[in-house]
């Protein structure tokens, strides 16, 4: 039992990953509503 919840787990990280990825990706060009807010975006993202 603990064995195959690990499996799932660990299958799951990998799909939480790469959406966290692509969040990222698809945010770099974009801007905050509020001009005072906006943070420096990271060059390992450009």
């Amino acid at each position: 039992m603990k064995a195959k919840l690990n499996g799932i787990l660990f299958k799951l990280s990998g799909v939480i990953a790469s959406l966290a990825l692509f969040v990222a990706i698809s945010n770099v060009d974009s801007t905050c509503l509020f001009a005072s807010y906006q943070p420096d975006v990271p060059e390992e993202l450009k």
